[in-house]
């Protein structure tokens, strides 16, 4: 049988088109991180499923889905590049008529796929292991491939709704009262750039200094707000007739705003709005430049320029927009053995549905992407010596989906994904993956009135360090810092402190208590977050604080506290796995109410035994039921929180919304109904289908088990290692954590190498950068 045969009976089981709901994966393999341009064979683009697999020298992920699902016809993308010398220049001499001789102007024209690559469509037949050109295929298959090649992939799709940076009104934008002012340039100094009219008075005051940027600013429209309390202000450069792309800020929110009647509201000062052009750019559009081509000195101390490293494990990730808070956390986590011996023993899961969907192989492919070197060479865009790297696309859309900020393109806070992404894989995965980075943390309470106490064991993976903070003086209008020690954040983590008004169990008075915490077990990376963000007149602000850190840290002075001989510890027992005990509290609330102990105590079962008033209208609801006061016994095999999931299903059923739909949102977003809510308006269209490839993960029961089994290996090594060494750091320039630009520096065979996205450079034993700019560290047990 011919291709063009094969091709023509196949087409019959194809989709007869792309439909609206359909996502079409073309940017890269769904098992690897090779695509049409870097990959000699290209990409072969599913025209059943519209998935993507690669055929390379280390796997055929192409066969390998055909031998899963049977689906033998591809749509077969390859991308060679043009040789720079063919290539048609990005610069454009700009030429007008005018007879007054001028200076020449240069004009940047963004090059597309079609300046860059050569451009080849076949059709591919895994089966036969072949190819067609496209146009001489049989009509319904161009018609369809046609489609492919036209539609968004589903990337694209995700970008776009990524990037609708969502602003609101304040009560300060709200209602403006306006007072008459003309001023053509900058109140406070000589700046005609960079201007933010005040909408209250009119005032013309320079904006800030954008970091990363060469725009210049004295922060005088600050001031301004400072010495008039003036709260709203508009970016001149700006201005358009959208109102809704105008930069308008308020300072009193600290907060970007949308200003309602902005037209109406700037005509009094004789703009405008309508015939107004922008000039500048967007407080985002700088953001975005910033993040995309921010250098964070590549340059070494003696001013030379860092040299580019290539190979296995030295992968960069490309910066998809904002997403370099992404890219330092995930390179941080996998310079770790642990994190790289995990997943070189795992193999991709082929009955997955959706692989773009799964979180374990989306850490699979990582793991391949960042660790194999195939992707760490030489790019003909970057130039003979810089990478390409890779893009986590995908990675990022799946892992932020369910989150109301990491699911957008805005710069977000490293320390808060990390947090998020270790939660999300521990929910998913089990602990067996961040087994190493977990370990006991402990508080011991002790009453000053009789010396009696608790101590308090937390499972945790992650620490934040209190900062020390002392300004020495000012520089250009901005502060200096007195630099601390990371010993220093340990002491003051791990520094008793004094509860005032601590009502105590034992004796029953109302007195003073003794708390201090400290480490019970010592894991083998540590994870700590410096507390850089602190509250400036109740206004979030970065302190830049040098922090001297040793390439050796010992653990071993902050050990969790033990009981002295003269305190008592009151040990509380713990309830039996299974076993439900209700809410002293509301369980009095509703027996003085004149509800009988058994109905009382299964309302609280059926609420998640949370308050009276819950229970109370869950009695009122079932006031009917014959067992209502039969006795209460706890079912077997159930947990409070399957019930409450059910309650929860309940009450959303009440609202309208499908049970099936309702179900998915909660699962999705954990129980959270308020995040489910928002996510049923947001996906009227859903199937509400949420397929559970993998058994349930009990993260509760896991975490007791391996509390206590770290206990146990504690106890039986009294003075257990607590000796580690610096392994990553992740730093942050810029004012806030959700501006500026993150970047991880990684001791690799003693040397420091620097991943800031996809430039990858030998920084040898230089560690200033790390001294003014660290934010999360990452110890290595020796």
């Amino acid at each position: 049988m011919s291709v063009y045969e094969y091709i023509q009976n196949a087409s019959f089981s194809l989709p007869a088109a792309v439909t609206p709901v359909d996502k079409v994966y073309k940017d890269d393999c769904m098992y690897s991180f090779d695509t049409a341009e870097n990959n000699a064979l290209g990409i072969d683009v599913c025209m059943t499923c519209f998935q993507s697999f690669a055929r390379t020298e280390h796997r055929d992920w192409t066969a390998a889905h055909y031998a899963q699902k049977r689906h033998a016809v591809f749509l077969n993308i390859v991308k060679v590049l043009i040789p720079e010398s063919k290539r048609q220049s990005p610069f454009r001499l700009l030429l007008t008529n005018s007879r007054v001789p001028k200076a020449p102007k240069l004009e940047i024209v963004q090059q597309t796929d079609l300046d860059l690559y050569t451009t080849t469509i076949q059709i591919y037949v895994a089966l036969l292991d072949r190819t067609l050109e496209l146009n001489a295929s049989p009509e319904p298959v161009q018609a369809l491939a046609a489609q492919i090649l036209r539609t968004n992939s589903a990337n694209t799709n995700n970008d776009i709704t990524a990037w609708e940076h969502e602003i609101f009104a304040c009560e300060h934008s709200l209602a403006l009262c306006q007072v008459d002012e003309n001023t053509l340039q900058c109140s406070g100094c000589e700046l005609t750039l960079n201007l933010w009219i005040c909408l209250t008075c009119g005032t013309m005051s320079c904006g800030r200094e954008n970091f990363g940027s060469d725009i210049k600013g004295n922060s005088h429209a600050l001031a301004h707000f400072d010495a008039y309390r003036h709260p709203v202000a508009a970016k001149l450069g700006s201005l358009s007739a959208d109102e809704d792309k105008c930069d308008c800020y308020c300072y009193k929110c600290n907060d970007e705003v949308k200003v309602p009647h902005l037209g109406r509201i700037l005509r009094r000062f004789g703009i405008d709005l309508a015939m107004a052009v922008k000039s500048e750019k967007t407080l985002v559009e700088m953001n975005v430049e910033t993040n995309q081509n921010w250098q964070f000195n590549l340059e070494g101390s003696d001013g030379e320029k860092l040299a580019p490293v290539l190979g296995p494990g030295l992968t960069g990730m490309q910066n998809l927009g904002n997403s370099c808070y992404v890219n330092s956390v995930v390179q941080a986590l996998f310079s770790l053995a642990a994190y790289r011996d995990y997943f070189a023993q795992m193999s991709f899961d082929f009955s997955v549905e959706n692989p773009a969907q799964d979180l374990a192989s989306q850490l699979l492919k990582l793991y391949d992407g960042l660790i194999s070197g195939r992707y760490s060479r030489p790019s003909g865009l970057k130039g003979d010596q810089y990478q390409e790297g890779i893009k986590p696309h995908t990675f990022k859309n799946l892992v932020g989906a369910n989150h109301a900020e990491f699911r957008t393109n805005k710069q977000q806070d490293a320390s808060e994904f990390l947090h998020y992404l270790l939660d999300k894989i521990d929910k998913e995965l089990g602990l067996s993956v961040n087994r190493d980075l977990k370990f006991v943390y402990s508080s011991k309470l002790v009453c000053t009135g009789c010396n009696s106490g608790s101590t308090t064991r937390e499972l945790v993976d992650t620490v934040t360090l209190p900062l020390h903070v002392a300004v020495i003086g000012t520089e250009d209008g901005k502060k200096i810092y007195a630099s601390t020690t990371f010993d220093e954040s340990l002491q003051m983590l791990t520094h008793p402190e004094i509860i005032e008004g601590y009502q105590c169990e034992a004796c029953g008075q109302r007195t003073e208590a003794h708390k201090q915490g400290g480490f019970e077990t010592f894991p083998k990376y540590l994870l700590a977050s410096l507390q850089r963000i602190q509250l400036e007149n109740w206004a979030p602000v970065k302190v830049d604080v040098p922090v001297e850190t040793p390439d050796r840290v010992d653990l071993a002075a902050y050990r969790a506290p033990k009981f002295a001989e003269n305190e008592t510890e009151i040990r509380k027992e713990k309830p039996a796995a299974g076993h439900f005990k209700p809410n002293a509290e509301a369980l009095l609330t509703l027996q003085s109410m004149g509800f009988s102990e058994n109905r009382s105590c299964r309302a609280l079962y059926h609420t998640g035994n949370k308050d009276a008033e819950t229970a109370m209208n869950w009695i009122f609801g079932h006031m009917e039921e014959a067992e209502i006061d039969a006795p209460f016994a706890f079912p077997a095999g159930e947990t409070t929180s399957s019930l409450v999931l059910q309650e929860a299903i309940d009450n959303l059923v009440s609202m309208g919304f499908p049970a099936k739909d309702a179900k998915k949102a909660l699962v999705l977003y954990l129980g959270d109904a308020n995040s489910a809510v928002e996510w049923l308006f947001s996906h009227p269209d859903d199937d509400g289908e949420h397929a559970e490839q993998r058994p349930k993960i009990n993260v509760q029961e896991e975490s007791r088990q391996l509390q206590q089994a770290l206990l146990d290996v504690a106890s039986a090594s009294p003075v257990p290692t607590a000796n580690y060494r610096v392994k990553a750091v992740v730093c942050h320039k810029g004012s806030l954590p959700h501006t500026g630009h993150y970047v991880v520096f990684v001791k690799v065979d003693g040397r420091w190498v620097l991943f800031n996205d996809e430039k990858v450079v030998d920084c040898g034993a230089s560690t200033d950068e790390i001294r003014t700019s660290s934010y999360i560290y990452v110890l290595e047990k020796i």
